[in-house]
């Protein structure tokens, strides 16, 4: 019998945070960075969030409103995600209260849907803020998603609780958005060369890898590491945050595990950091990450998110070009 190859039925799209740098350096406003996602081929999907993108965070003036729908017309793109944030030491006395976390994320996720969003991101999921929000997810036909982000996974125990409250609550519109931030198999390249850059050798950054893909705890792993650099008379502090960030934003759980919340998918961070000469991305397999997709059946939308800006001055790259150059890596394997 003749193999029957499985057609992608997700989208591609882009969130607007690729280009958080040239954004807060003034080299593009909003209508200027859309015009060239559009010429360029980026999408259709566009994400944006909320505290990067609107001036007024949490309030979204319907003058914002307006000239966003504008621009969704003028350009042609499809609003896929909007992103909510939720600052809970905005008051430095104190952290919000459940009712103003509740106040703080409604607000966003009404304008989100004013906006033409169907999916918004979440960053709190407990249950008694869930409660409160569903039944306006239910009233304006959104979805809401928890990011999955580096060092969690869908099995972790973080990630396990908030799954239990969503079967608990037995909903279609709470779910999930997988970053492949979650499921690299090495640490990026421009981290090592942070590394480099910050004075560690060869031996230290082996052993950083080495502490890095074992399987204990992440704080273990970076605790390792740092007794490890003191051991060397090395001082952590030296690499700034970027000692931390090795582990935090490089996840090392199998790709495979995305299976297991396939079916509460909705919407996806194609996350990368570097490009390699040949047109691939550089520590995360993207063909095995679109076959789990395409073969789960996911059909929604794939942002990419390049997040190299962590650790390239501004004009070192451009983050446009090399977003078109991995979503046309992975319409390879689509």
């Amino acid at each position: 019998m003749t193999e029957v190859a499985t057609k992608a039925k997700f989208k591609l799209g882009v969130t607007l945070y690729s280009f958080a740098s040239e954004w807060a350096a003034g080299e593009y406003n909003l209508d200027s960075m859309l015009k060239r996602v559009v010429d360029m081929g980026i999408g259709p999907g566009v994400e944006i969030m909320a505290s990067q993108t609107v001036r007024t965070y949490p309030e979204t003036p319907d003058e914002f409103v307006k000239e966003w729908l504008g621009y969704v017309d003028k350009y042609g793109f499809v609003p896929s995600m909007y992103g909510t944030n939720l600052d809970m030491g905005r008051n430095r006395a104190k952290e919000m209260t459940l009712d103003e976390e509740y106040e703080f994320v409604l607000k966003q996720i009404e304008a989100g849907a004013k906006m033409g969003f169907p999916t918004i991101k979440i960053q709190s999921a407990t249950g008694e803020l869930l409660t409160k929000l569903l039944p306006h997810a239910e009233r304006l036909n959104v979805k809401l998603g928890y990011e999955i982000h580096a060092p969690e996974g869908p099995n972790t125990d973080k990630i396990m609780k908030i799954r239990d409250t969503y079967a608990k609550l037995d909903s279609p519109l709470l779910g999930f958005v997988p970053d492949f931030s979650s499921t690299m198999h090495t640490m990026g390249r421009s981290m090592l060369q942070t590394f480099r850059d910050r004075g560690l050798d060869e031996a230290a950054i082996q052993k950083a890898l080495e502490f890095w893909a074992s399987d204990a705890p992440n704080p273990e792993r970076i605790a390792g590491f740092v007794d490890y650099l003191a051991s060397r008379g090395i001082d952590a502090n030296t690499l700034g945050p970027f000692g931390r960030m090795a582990f935090n934003m490089n996840g090392h759980i199998a790709p495979e595990e995305w299976k297991d919340i396939m079916h509460q998918v909705v919407h996806i961070h194609a996350k990368f950091f570097d490009m390699n000469e040949d047109g691939s991305v550089e520590a995360i397999d993207y063909e095995k990450h679109t076959r789990i997709f395409a073969e789960g059946g996911f059909d929604g939308y794939i942002s990419s998110e390049w997040e190299g800006h962590a650790f390239a001055d501004i004009g070192q790259v451009d983050p446009f070009v090399v977003v078109k150059q991995q979503q046309d890596f992975m319409k390879k394997f689509m």
